[in-house]
């Protein structure tokens, strides 16, 4: 399974717990392991 390295919002070290969830310590953006929440980020077209 793929895990992001970085956080998106404020490029700190994601940081794994439990082996199914990423949370950032400094931000506390989260998302699940191997996957990334598309509600922070946004998208411009």
């Amino acid at each position: 399974m793929k895990i992001l390295d970085e956080c998106p919002k404020c490029n700190s070290e994601l940081e794994l717990e439990n082996d199914s969830l990423q949370v950032c310590k400094v931000c506390k953006y989260w998302t699940k392991a191997g996957t990334a929440r598309l509600d922070s980020i946004t998208i411009m077209g």
